[in-house]
């Protein structure tokens, strides 16, 4: 019996809310156990070690959104140690700020702040995109949290820790000569490492796949500015090497700034040295480099994703023995450079390999940067590259002063296009006597190997995001959980072949899919439940079918001042009313000043509806005749929402919009209010 006592205490004293000094100024170790911060642990002392031992630090609980505070700040100091340990629940875990020489190593940084993702399986939600541009008020830190934030510090270093399951990993803001190595930044929502205004710094041996969020497959796949590593205004002088970015937003994410694009035209991401990366799988570019000059990308697996490399506007760049295979658009795409290397790359079944342009871009040609430095497209080097199965292998168009040299084409469907002007384009077998390819593996030290397993899952099938972010494809998941939709509502499943029972509505479920299907037209409310392995997922949702008879014509009379459709409008019948026209309009149209009407009978059960409708310009809707929903304004993309009482049977439903200029876009959608 007293045996059994003294395990019991001892397991107590391992759960228990231990309470913290908040104030460090000696050494400290940590014992195993939670220990819950309502305020930050400050270092307020120099040359101090924090041994964080197996305790871990508890900030919120609850959902991700709602997570505020720091963990830890490290502040004005120098030569402090953390170690060990981990922290979840904090907007951000660790802050280290105005120091030098902190040294972070082994701590885990997981589960700390992250937004809800509106987007789902079915559709893109445009307000999940980040905002990377802002950062010199700290706008990533407040807005987006991290698992570790280093801001206007010096030589920093990083190294073994764990942040996943968050917004962000590691954000360095104006930090020089850090060394980030061998840490897992890997399924965040945002960004695996974020420099801003950073230079001088090694990003070696790191992984930092799945950074992705609002992605799905076969539906969208844009990205939305997330990243497995982004250097964003004026990052310097950084060596990434040998990281493992697949799977992400962009692999890489480089780009010279607003005060090099819109205010100055000088400065710029410059002189970086991008090398022996994996930034396969990228769902948008492996790796995107804009604006900035004199930067090397060699050696790195820049395949399977939208573009391999969209480098527009860079210059005196060089990009050498890249791996680039079966893109979906191009392998390398250069809008608007000039003066670049492209050698001893391999290309593979792109369907264009190389694509050099300019175009009038009038926005961007009016910029500071492109006053400054010029916009045209020419001398280029392209050299010793191999392609194979690509249907165009280089394809130029108003781009001159073009070496095209001692290149392998096999099974190219053309090996050479042009269009425009093209002025001096140069083929030839020789090769240039200045041509040398870079011997970094003696330069760059050699570490383990953090490309992904053979046997892991792979493949933009593999990228799967949730309402907080991207899964590990390797988990049993099923998500989401609640859906509201037309005609069928899609959850994605993976881990296995679910097997399931469903109240009300039918159920098909094959290739990571799972579609409920309503049994007839108007409402039909599920719940079930979905076993994977040894988990259960409930889930649950609101089918609904109907026939929208819909017209769209070009006005000519401001339709706020006189509405009417005319009588020789086309029609034709949708099944919902999701239209993103964008800066186009409906097929056949003019993109500016057109309208719409649609409308449909459905029959609903009796009781009380919140009609949803997002709209870029103004939007109408009526039910049975009387205006329930009204906002017939110019105005940006809007959400408005109304509420309405409705007796059971058949209901007539109108949704009138029309389109000033500029962005377009009109939806719709109806729920039960419980």
């Amino acid at each position: 019996m007293l045996g059994r006592m003294r395990v019991l205490c001892v397991l107590f004293l391992a759960s228990v809310a231990w309470p913290a000094d908040h104030e460090i100024k000696a050494d400290r170790k940590w014992e195993k156990g939670v220990v819950r911060l309502a305020q930050p642990l400050r270092v307020v002392a120099d040359g101090v070690t924090l041994d964080l031992g197996q305790a871990e630090f508890v900030g919120g609980t609850g959902d991700p959104d709602t997570f505020e505070g720091i963990g830890i700040v490290v502040e004005g100091r120098r030569n402090v140690t953390i170690r060990g340990g981990s922290l979840r629940g904090f907007r951000c875990a660790i802050l280290i700020k105005d120091c030098e020489n902190v040294v972070v190593r082994g701590v885990e940084v997981s589960r700390n702040f992250r937004q809800r993702l509106g987007s789902t399986p079915a559709r893109e939600d445009a307000r999940d995109w980040l905002r990377p541009h802002d950062n010199d008020k700290q706008e990533w830190r407040k807005r987006y949290g991290a698992g570790i934030c280093i801001e206007n510090s010096k030589a920093v270093e990083v190294d073994e820790c764990v942040g996943r399951h968050q917004q962000n990993g590691l954000l360095l803001d104006r930090a020089t000569a850090c060394r980030i190595t061998n840490n897992d930044f890997s399924f965040n929502s945002g960004w695996g490492i974020a420099l801003w205004r950073s230079s001088g710094n090694l990003i070696s041996q790191n992984q930092c796949d799945w950074c992705v969020r609002g992605y799905s497959h076969g539906v969208y796949d844009r990205g939305q500015d997330s990243a497995g590593i982004l250097l964003f205004e004026q990052c310097s002088d950084n060596v990434i090497f040998r990281n493992s970015a697949t799977h992400s937003g962009d692999g890489l994410f480089l780009y010279a700034g607003e005060e090099t694009l819109r205010r100055t035209g000088r400065g710029g991401s410059n002189r970086n040295l991008v090398v022996y990366n994996d930034f396969r799988y990228a769902v948008a570019n492996a790796i995107e480099a804009t604006f900035s000059q004199g930067n090397r990308f060699i050696g790195n697996r820049c395949s399977y994703s939208r573009y391999g490399i969209w480098a527009g506007y860079s210059y005196g760049s060089l990009f050498e023995g890249n791996m680039i295979e079966e893109c979906r658009i191009a392998g390398i795409a250069i809008e608007h450079g000039r003066e670049n290397r492209i050698v001893y790359n391999n290309f593979r079944a792109n369907p264009r390999a190389i694509r050099l342009w300019w175009d009038d871009d009038e926005e961007l040609l009016a910029t500071a940067f492109a006053r400054t430095n010029g916009a045209s497209s020419r001398t280029y080097l392209i050299a010793a590259n191999s392609f194979y199965g690509d249907g165009v292998a280089i394809d130029l168009r108003d781009t001159s002063n073009v070496a095209i040299l001692a290149n392998n084409f096999e099974k190219v469907g053309r090996t050479l296009a042009q269009a425009g002007r093209c002025e001096n384009v140069r083929v030839g077998e020789d090769e240039p006597e200045d041509l040398e390819g870079t011997k970094l593996e003696q330069q760059l030290p050699k570490h383990r190997d953090v490309f992904l397993r053979a046997d892991h899952p792979k493949g933009m099938t593999a990228i799967i995001v949730d309402e907080w972010g991207p899964i590990d494809p390797q988990q049993p998941y099923l998500f989401p959980r609640a859906q509201v939709d037309w005609e069928g509502c899609l959850f994605r499943y993976g881990g296995g072949l679910p097997q399931w029972t469903i109240d009300g509505a039918r159920v098909v479920a094959e290739n990571g899919r799972l579609v409920v299907l309503a049994p007839r037209d108007g409402l039909t409310e599920f719940k079930g439940e979905a076993r994977i392995g040894e988990r259960t997922f409930p889930f649950e949702g609101v089918v609904l079918r109907a026939r929208w008879t819909v017209r769209h014509w070009n006005w000519t009379d401001d339709p706020r001042k006189a509405w009417r459709v005319p009588a020789d409008t086309p029609s034709r019948v949708v099944k919902r009313l999701a239209f993103a026209w964008g800066s186009a309009g409906p097929e056949g149209l003019k993109p500016d000043r057109f309208a719409t009407r649609a409308e449909t009978r459905m029959p609903l059960p009796a009781g009380t509806y919140e009609l949803r409708t997002r709209s870029d310009d103004g939007v109408r809707v009526t039910v049975n005749g009387e205006v329930v929903l009204e906002d017939w304004t110019h105005h940006a993309p809007k959400e408005t929402v109304a509420r309405v009482t409705l007796p059971k049977g058949e209901h007539t439903i109108v949704v009138e919009h029309f389109e000033l200029d500029g962005h377009a876009e009109l939806s719709f959608d109806l729920r039960p209010v419980r």
